[in-house]
């Protein structure tokens, strides 16, 4: 009769210890990325909030070239000078954001206002009054952030950032040593 041995592992502390401590902070760095886009989500769909990139420097230096704010609806009758607003541009695909330097009513649609609006670099104001019922408001802005987030939408930037988080969540799922060491081998013993 052969009498069975149970060999066990023992476990590399300092290695492993270290590459669980890696995992915990990946982890817990894509825990914050996830909870930050999904609540980004629910904003952007319940509230109608919007990120503005800045592809020209008219509104240097409180917004640079390659800034990129958060805008949020507002009701035309809520708009006041100083704010910077982003409205659609007749003849034009693309929206203008500039400051607010002069609101007036329109006469027979209470919701509207013709708005005057001026970049903060330029020294002249837009050429024709903006008349709207709604538009949306720059809250806060961060510089260069429009230039990452332009870099991150071409097509090479979203494969390289797809792989890496592949190979990332591979990485974290893969069992380590130490899960693995303390699974019994069984030997016939001499």
């Amino acid at each position: 009769m052969e009498l069975l041995v149970r060999v066990v592992m023992t476990r590399g502390a300092s290695r492993s210890g270290q590459t669980g401590q890696a995992r915990r902070r990946c982890l817990t760095v894509a825990s914050v990325v996830g909870g930050l886009s999904a609540l980004w989500f629910v904003c952007s769909l319940t509230l109608g909030w919007t990120i503005v990139l800045f592809a020209t420097g008219s509104m240097a230096p409180t917004y640079p070239t390659g800034a990129a704010a958060i805008s949020v609806p507002v009701a035309a009758a809520d708009i006041a000078v100083d704010d910077v607003v982003t409205v659609p541009k007749p003849g034009s695909d693309l929206p203008v954001t500039h400051r607010v330097v002069e609101v007036t009513d329109v006469p027979g649609d209470a919701e509207a206002r013709q708005l005057v609006l001026r970049g903060d670099d330029n020294t002249t104001a837009d050429r024709e009054p903006y008349v709207v019922r709604d538009a949306q408001r720059v809250v806060i802005g961060f510089p260069l952030v429009g230039y990452v987030m332009t870099t991150l939408a071409q097509p090479a930037a979203l494969l390289a950032t797809t792989l890496v988080v592949a190979l990332a969540t591979v990485w974290m799922l893969w069992p380590s040593p130490d899960e693995t060491a303390d699974v019994p081998a069984t030997v016939p013993a001499r």
